[in-house]
């Protein structure tokens, strides 16, 4: 089993990745109280978002960020390549998903070893 993992330049807010006409964006947005959430979220390259994923809260955008590398990573084994100087497009279903991360007492931050995208509601 081959590990992949992202190393990009400097901090990581979001990222681009593209595979035969599918694009996946991950961005890493404040949730509330000083803690981050990820949300990635998949569709086709020239559409609307199809399905998305989020993981979090974590404590710092520092841990949000190694997250979102991992998945990078995962995704790079899966084929996808990343397009850090791509814009993102789907920036406001990611802000209305990250409002959907739990942030109480019992919220902890989901495993970011693997990603499964759930259908986009």
């Amino acid at each position: 089993m081959k590990l992949h993992y992202f190393h990009g330049r400097g901090p990581l807010r979001h990222l681009v990745m593209i595979q035969n006409g599918q694009r996946v964006e991950l961005h890493i947005r404040p949730v509330a109280g000083g803690l981050w959430g990820l949300v990635a979220l998949i569709g086709p390259d020239q559409g609307q978002p199809e399905g998305q994923c989020r993981r979090g809260p974590w404590k710092t955008q520092a841990r949000a960020e190694s997250a979102l590398r991992s998945i990078a990573g995962t995704l790079m084994g899966r084929g996808f390549e990343p397009c850090p100087e791509d814009y993102v497009v789907w920036s406001v279903a990611a802000q209305r998903l990250v409002r959907l991360i739990e942030t109480g007492a019992t919220a902890a931050a989901s495993s970011s070893e693997t990603i499964q995208f759930d259908p986009l509601a």
